[in-house]
């Protein structure tokens, strides 16, 4: 695995470019694994094993949500990150909307402790909640953004990428088991003025179409945006109730 050089003078200024250090790079381990964090939006998100590696096409999911939520008008909006992770989504939508009410959720306890860490070490407000997607969400919100599991089952990926959570990777066949459970139960978990935004595999965007099809009313409003590394957010932008 080729390493860059502000990389690598991260790795001599805490002590890791050693021989071990090497050697996993040889087996394109993650450099962000072995330094523990990266640089996400300006902040500093801690990431482990446990995690996926936030990267820089979700950070234009949040420039085009932050668009969509000030066409909203809307006061203190109610955020929700769905399948959070290390909380990168949700950790930066609250720094940039300190106003906001922001909950991360994950179904994995070991990402939930690197998101609290994350969210201890930025002195940020949120709420965290351990929850397979919607089961142990209350409430209802304005903002329900979420970089699921995307992956089809039989997807090859990067050799590094094979490194990152499988739970937080696959989502069946067609890469879209869990955005299907989303679209099922989410409608109970949205206020009447709403936003969704979604991270997904872009070769799943039929079989999505139907999912909204089947899952939301006729005229409901809806795009596909490719970011910059193609992969494909869709929005379903605030209703005009």
């Amino acid at each position: 695995m080729k390493i860059n050089e502000l990389d690598k003078k991260e790795l001599i200024k805490l002590n890791k470019w050693n021989k071990l250090t090497m050697s996993l790079l040889e087996k394109d381990y993650p450099v962000q694994y072995i330094i523990g964090y990266v640089d996400f939006y300006g902040l500093k998100i801690n990431v482990n094993e446990f995690t996926l590696i936030p990267r820089y096409e979700t950070e234009y999911l949040i420039e085009l949500t932050l668009k969509e939520i000030k066409k909203m008008n809307l006061a203190n909006p109610k955020i929700l990150d769905l399948c959070t992770g290390s909380g990168a989504i949700g950790l930066t939508l609250k720094s940039l909307l300190p106003s906001s009410e922001v909950t991360l959720s994950d179904i994995s306890k070991d990402a939930l402790m690197v998101a609290n860490k994350n969210k201890n070490e930025l002195n940020l407000d949120v709420n965290i909640i351990e929850s397979d997607l919607f089961k142990n969400i209350p409430g209802k919100f304005d903002v329900i953004i979420s970089n699921p599991p995307y992956v089809m089952t039989n997807e090859i990926l990067p050799k590094d990428v094979l490194y990152e959570p499988h739970l937080a990777l696959y989502s069946g066949p067609k890469g879209i088991d869990h955005i299907e459970e989303i679209f099922k139960n989410i409608k109970s978990h949205l206020n009447n003025k709403y936003l969704i935004a979604l991270e997904i595999n872009e070769k799943s965007e039929p079989d999505i179409t139907n999912l909204i099809k089947t899952h939301f009313e006729k005229n409901i409003n809806y795009k596909f945006m490719k970011d910059l590394a193609g992969k494909t957010v869709i929005f379903l932008p605030p209703s005009k109730q």
